[in-house]
């Protein structure tokens, strides 16, 4: 009968039970999720100027994980929760920076002219828009998010490991190469540009060949995740 009481011969199985269930919990590190992306300034022009289709530019997604072996162990989990809700899924190998470790998976990031109905056209959890702008003689590009994509993997995420990815410790950003010939203008604000903040307006100039990393910065991430959209950059073709 049992009085309450644990047997001690059932101690130490009980806290290795215990110290496992925290590691595991643990494990995710509060659920970081790095996001990038290759585009191309002709792609950007190509969509927003001639509305072309099924335009496309490289991603790679990023979950920090406890080490290389639950990294290793768990990938197959963290491909089902995501391989659906990513264009071209493909699994690569676990990497480790300094004391982080991260499961790894590249994708297909749809470039669009539209927002309109995309996320019912898209199985992308995220898509760039870029239009013509209104405003100037260029092209505005923005980022986007489909809200009931990212919930749906937070609910399997959130099921296993008991957190939800974090937008506020994450990294989302695009490298922007210019793949013309000619030179090309580059307007942002309130973003990180190669790694420094940009307050305020500011242009960068692209030569043929040339690239500029452009990071959302917290303000930016917060109101991504609340409002599911967010400016990155405009394209100058004109002044």
């Amino acid at each position: 009968m049992y009085n309450g009481v644990i047997p001690p011969r059932s101690l130490p199985k009980m806290k290795r039970y215990l110290v496992f269930s925290l590691l595991l919990i643990l494990s995710l590190s509060a659920c970081k999720l790095d996001l990038s992306s290759n585009i191309n300034i002709g792609d950007l022009n190509r969509v927003a100027l001639s509305q072309e289709g099924g335009v496309t530019g490289g991603g790679t997604i990023k979950l920090e994980v406890g080490s290389m072996d639950h990294c290793q162990n768990e990938s197959q989990f963290f491909a089902s929760a995501l391989e659906n809700h990513f264009q071209d899924f493909k699994i690569r190998p676990c990497e480790q920076v300094g004391m982080e470790t991260y499961f790894v998976a590249g994708f297909q990031i749809p470039i669009l002219h539209s927002a309109k109905d995309w996320p019912e056209k898209s199985n992308s959890m995220i898509a760039i828009i870029a239009t013509r702008s209104s405003q100037i003689g260029g092209v505005e590009v923005e980022l986007l998010l489909n809200q009931a994509r990212f919930r749906t993997i937070n609910k399997a995420i959130e099921a296993k490991y008991f957190q939800k990815f974090d937008f506020s410790r994450s990294r989302i950003g695009v490298r922007l190469k210019n793949d013309q010939v000619t030179y090309h203008d580059v307007l942002a604000s309130d973003v990180f540009a190669d790694g420094l903040p940009v307050v305020g307006l500011k242009a960068f100039g692209l030569k043929p060949g040339a690239h500029l990393r452009v990071e959302l910065s917290d303000v930016q991430r917060e109101l991504f995740s609340l409002y599911s959209r967010v400016p990155l950059f405009k394209l100058i073709l004109s002044i």
